[in-house]
């Protein structure tokens, strides 16, 4: 995790407005990459390939189903820091903030990537990654204010939690279809 000074100050503004930056990023690269492939498949069969994933990822949250999503596997390495208290915590943060280099602990997040692809404007792609970078940093801070267990009660928890995450999702998802719906 990180070095303890980065939780404090300017460091710690620096690494989660690099987590919000990531996030952004993010989506737009996935904003204009779906630009392309929007055009020829109708709105109805986005949604219901999102469905479809949603589905799929939330039996995999919950471990019914057994596959494994992309991920790069390796953490933000430490030598970040060399770039100083202010642009290592800054770089780290966007890093981390991207998804592309880091653990994604559920396969929520490669569903609200699919669904910017196929479905986002520029407003939404950035709202959901500036979320997902929100969501990183809610997760990181909150993990500050618990013993070494947090890990272990997050495990203990983990198929609650999936459920109730998935259908968080598939709230935020039909509001989304809904209002996109061509009248």
């Amino acid at each position: 995790m990180l070095a303890s000074p980065v939780w404090r100050g300017v460091p710690a503004l620096a690494f989660r407005a690099g987590l919000l930056v990531g996030g952004a990023l993010s989506a737009v690269v996935l904003l204009v990459v779906g630009s392309l492939l929007r055009a020829p498949v109708p709105q109805p069969v986005r949604w219901v390939l999102i469905g479809v994933a949603l589905l799929a990822v939330v039996l995999r949250d919950v471990r019914v189903l057994r596959f494994t999503l992309p991920e790069n596997r390796r953490l933000v390495p430490e030598s970040v820091f060399r770039l100083g208290r202010l642009l290592g915590p800054l770089q780290f943060g966007i890093e981390m903030g991207t998804g592309a280099r880091t653990y994604l602990p559920s396969g929520l997040p490669y569903v609200a990537g699919l669904a910017v692809l196929l479905t986002a404007p520029l407003s939404g792609a950035l709202w959901v990654g500036v979320g997902f970078g929100l969501g990183r940093a809610l997760m990181t801070t909150a993990n500050l204010n618990y013993p070494g267990d947090w890990d272990e009660q997050w495990t203990r928890y983990a198929n609650r939690l999936a459920a109730l995450l998935g259908t968080g999702f598939v709230v935020a998802l039909l509001g989304a279809a809904w209002v996109t719906a061509p009248s």
